[in-house]
């Protein structure tokens, strides 16, 4: 008995199992509003640039050239140049190219795998950054998962030529170690070292971060970063800013792990979250994962700092330095100039009041008063007085044009005066216009930019303009010597046609192509407006129903030109467009899912016609259930469907395809194996569709030399790059459930040994491996028992013998 006691531990050492250790995942600060056939109707960098005036600075040529912007994700995106392609190209940004103005490295080996949540944050970090910048250079540092984010972030402020960082990622304080918040905060402090600016988005779960007492998102909190919240913006159709309030998502609070740095307001004896804000409740338009997408949260608003940063840093041709404690001082002292004032809005506990808060910190930017603020000159203003009136600047009289410097922010008084100077001679006061436009005889601005103010007393003009929109014709009295802009669309629709803008002429002179002319004015003359007329092209949807588009492309007169030129339109039923009337036309659509159908269309080519048909083929939804050899549901990760000579891949199990249609089915992965099939079915009225795949059940059983079942045995099997892993019954046997039939590696691991066996492709197999002693143990074991067995019944034998001679 004494014996046996070990060998019964030894074999539960033997089939003890490894515990692993699994940490707390990363938060990514995005959210997606879902999109109707791919028709995006939020916010567009062109609407982010006008409502927070990033064009003055565009216009001043400061767009980021010579900058560089790094961001550090996990994962990356595998198609992101192909993204940024089609976004580059459908606002007209200039191209991102990989190895040029786009520097991808992944400095700690490539992603394993790309999840959809990683894939959509690279593209929108990426996108948000280069359309506000968009002359900078791009470096997307890559970790290969969320457990190397820290050492990237390391590696991007030790290695990376940049004065920019943006992270759009992060979790609650409560969820680090004190050690992992150090470590990482050591190295902000680097970065800060170096004149880097990190720029980091404060959540999107507000000031709970599902938790049931307050908390904040960390790296966020660092006092060492710039925390950037959420707003909700409001645009004008035009673009121009509307309305803003504070974000109810917008992550926002008090640090448990870091005091209050100097430069914030002393309100809290802690941090406080965030600094900045931008806009993140309202959703921008992304291309991601090979098409358009609608998101929103604090990771886009992260990206949108770091662009402006790289701004600043163009514009005073160096390094500003840490930009949270410059950011403070100008909110103290022109933060209306600079800033845009958030007075409502709440994330949860925390509300947004017009003074630094919780929820939008110092508010969100007026981009080109905050760059030129940053850039500490003095700013020369020209007023200009061409008839020697008389005006006031600040409660000093001036007589004459004069030039004056001002500091940035400072606030500007003019009055202006009319003058009687003889009985037939008067000086009326017209108008004060330049950096402030306004038909009064007072005026304030604060300054934000040199230039000049005209105060004008002068002579007015009459100018006519004939048919300045093909039909109807308009005048204006215009001052003597100023600039008068002529301009008017460049086209006009009307119910049956569309007016094409070829130009105008100056008292019936010389045709000028173009919309937008500059004149002095001295005189008074007449404009005569020249048009063409392109007709209108209904299109007409058959065999569909409605909620139906389609795309077209056609022909059209090019304005100011004589010229026609290609364009594209997304038509719906009994939609029109304008072309010119020897266009061919070619129509074709997307699938569009309406009820529980989906309708696709041929592509058609048609010549001119009023009224264009188009055809559209009604599809149903079927579910393929991917069967294995035994009968068992499988589920692979992708596979390849062909139908109508279009092959797709898909990795859902649910198709669209017309009644009685064939439907192949190819190369497929399932538990990360290849397998080559190629099967064909057919479609009909019912909704599943059944396929066999070369999946089974493998059978190993492993015994010693000498036949012995080994029990508790470690068997991996390895198909192409994928490994299962299981142990031996009792009986030395081991089932793998619905594996790939493929060839195949079994590894044995057992007696504290391994054995392998390559090349294997049976279904059941009988592998013999090795014992050494432990076998043979068990045969001395096996022969003491057998000997124990025998002297006991010789014992039992002979008692029995005596009682009989008794």
């Amino acid at each position: 008995m004494q014996k046996i006691i070990p060998l019964f531990i030894l074999i539960i050492l033997l089939l003890s199992v490894s515990i692993t250790h699994a940490s707390k995942g990363i938060n990514l600060n995005f959210q997606e509003m879902p999109l109707q056939n791919q028709v995006c109707n939020y916010l567009t960098p062109q609407n982010l640039k006008t409502a927070y005036n990033f064009l003055s600075l565009y216009n001043l040529n400061i767009d980021g050239n010579g900058q560089s912007i790094a961001i550090v994700v996990a994962h990356g995106d595998p198609n992101l140049q192909q993204d940024v392609n089609a976004f580059d190209s459908y606002y007209g940004l200039n191209a991102l190219t990989n190895g040029t103005n786009l520097i991808i490295e992944e400095p700690f080996g490539n992603a394993s795998y790309y999840p959809i949540n990683w894939t959509y944050e690279t593209a929108l970090d990426v996108e948000m950054s280069h359309s506000l910048a968009p002359d900078a250079k791009i470096y997307l540092i890559i970790a290969p998962n969320d457990s190397w984010l820290f050492q990237t972030v390391n590696y991007t402020v030790n290695n990376i030529p940049t004065n920019t960082i943006s992270l759009s990622w992060g979790s609650s304080e409560l969820d680090y170690s004190q050690q992992s918040i150090n470590y990482l905060n050591s190295i902000f402090k680097s970065a800060q070292s170096k004149g880097i600016n990190i720029f980091v988005a404060s959540g999107d779960t507000g000031a709970y971060n599902s938790y049931s007492t307050p908390n904040v998102n960390f790296p966020a909190s660092s006092p060492n970063v710039i925390a950037v919240g959420g707003t909700t913006l409001s645009v004008y159709s035009n673009g121009d800013y509307k309305s803003e309030v504070g974000w109810n998502g917008s992550g926002g609070g008090q640090s448990q792990f870091f005091g209050r740095p100097i430069f914030q307001p002393d309100i809290s004896s802690y941090r406080m979250v965030p600094d900045v804000a931008f806009d993140a409740g309202t959703p921008v338009c992304v291309y991601a994962n090979s098409g358009w997408t609608a998101l929103y949260g604090t990771s886009l608003a992260a990206p949108s700092w770091a662009a402006i940063d790289s701004l600043i840093n163009q514009n005073i041709n160096g390094d500003e330095g840490y930009l949270d404690s410059h950011l403070y001082r100008l909110f103290d002292n022109v933060g209306s100039i600079v800033f845009n004032n958030i007075t409502s809005g709440c994330n949860n506990l925390y509300c947004a009041d017009g003074k630094y808060n919780e929820v939008t910190g110092l508010g969100s930017p007026k981009v080109y008063s905050l760059v030129e603020a940053l850039s500490n000159t003095t700013y020369e203003i020209y007023f200009n007085d061409s008839t020697s009136g008389v005006f006031s600047v600040n409660g000093k009289n001036y007589t004459k044009s004069t030039a004056l410097k001002f500091a940035f922010g400072e606030k500007v008084n003019i009055a202006a005066y009319s003058q009687n100077i003889s009985s037939n001679k008067r000086i009326l006061f017209d108008s004060i216009s330049g950096i402030v436009d306004t038909s009064n005889n007072t005026a304030s601005f604060f300054i934000n930019q040199s230039g000049t103010v005209n105060i004008d007393f002068s002579v007015y003009f009459l100018v006519n303009e004939y048919d300045y929109n093909g039909i109807n014709s308009r005048n204006e009295y215009i001052k003597n010597g100023s600039l008068l802009t002529i301009s008017t669309q460049k086209l006009e629709n009307y119910s049956q046609y569309q007016e094409v803008l070829l130009g105008f002429s100056i008292d019936n002179g010389t045709l000028l192509q173009t919309s937008n002319y500059k004149i002095n004015v001295l005189s008074p003359f007449n404009v005569s407006f020249s048009w063409s007329e392109d007709p209108k092209v209904t299109f007409k949807f058959l065999n569909g129903t409605d909620g139906l588009y389609a795309n077209v492309s056609y022909y059209r007169a090019v304005p100011l030109s004589k010229n026609i030129q290609k364009v594209y339109s997304l038509v719906g039923n009994e939609s029109y467009i304008y072309s010119s009337n020897n266009s061919n036309f070619y129509v074709y659509a997307r699938p569009q899912i309406i009820a529980k159908n989906r309708y696709i269309t041929l592509n058609l080519t048609s010549k001119f016609q009023s009224t264009i048909p188009v055809n559209f083929i009604k599809e149903y939804n079927y579910t393929i259930k991917f069967l294995s050899e035994q009968g068992a549901l499988i589920k692979p990760s992708y596979f390849y469907l062909s139908f109508e000579n279009i092959t797709e891949i898909y990795q859902n199990y649910y198709i669209w395809a017309p009644r009685n249609n064939e439907i192949t089915i190819r190369n497929m992965s399932y538990d990360g194996v290849t397998l080559n099939i190629n099967q064909t079915v057919q479609t009909n009225s019912k909704n599943d569709l059944n396929v066999s795949v070369p999946v089974s059940n493998i059978n190993i059983k492993v015994v010693t030399i000498l036949g012995i079942p080994v029990v508790g045995a470690s068997v991996t099997i390895k198909i192409d790059n994928a490994s299962f892993k299981n142990y031996t019954n009792v009986l030395g046997g081991v089932t793998f459930a619905n594996l790939p039939q493929k060839t195949y590696n079994a590894t044995i691991t057992a007696y504290n040994s391994k054995f392998f066996f390559n090349n294997l492709n049976t279904l059941s197999s009988t592998l013999s491996i090795t014992a050494g002693l432990y076998e043979l143990y068990l045969i001395i074991g096996a022969i003491v028992i057998i000997l124990v067995i025998l002297l006991l019944a010789e014992h039992i034998r002979h008692r029995k013998s005596g009682k009989k001679h008794k």
